[in-house]
């Protein structure tokens, strides 16, 4: 075998490395979001809670008839409008998350399921930062409601 050959050999086997080393990188990082799904999921599982918790809080809040006069007809829309992106944010995450179901699964449909939740994680991101932002809304709202009702008491 000449130089030259050599050469050509010992470039191609750095390539091969390189690849190899890339590879490793992609698989280490890939390894690391799936193990790290079930850790998004409960966030989001937290998050979710959260929402439940406040929306149980504004409702228990309007039961009393002197709080729900307090709100004017622009509160009640502006409450119904966010009442609805909200309804519509829990069914995306529902429709997204609805297929990580482990529930009679066998342990390869569970991987399955945890690849792809890890696929479409992505798709999450928007809907955490619509749910944050309808949360926002939502505290404010009572807030105000309690604040009127303490200010008329």
């Amino acid at each position: 075998m000449s130089g030259l050959e050599a050469l050509g050999v010992a470039a191609s086997i750095i390539q091969v490395a390189d690849l190899g080393t890339k590879l490793s990188v992609k698989l280490f990082s890939f390894y690391r979001q799936v193990k790290n799904a079930n850790e998004s999921i409960q966030l989001l599982s937290n998050e979710v809670a959260l929402i439940s918790a406040i929306l149980r809080e504004l409702g228990d809040n309007l039961k009393a008839e002197e709080s729900a006069k307090l709100c004017s007809d622009e509160a009640f829309r502006t409450l119904e409008l966010v009442l609805d992106q909200c309804r519509d944010v829990l069914r995306q995450i529902e429709r997204v998350v609805g297929i990580n179901d482990h529930s009679g699964k066998t342990r390869l449909q569970q991987v399955t399921g945890k690849f792809r939740l890890v696929l479409l994680e992505p798709s999450l991101d928007p809907l955490k930062t619509n749910l944050e932002r309808l949360k926002s809304t939502m505290l404010l709202l009572l807030n105000v409601i309690m604040f009127v009702g303490q200010v008329r008491k």
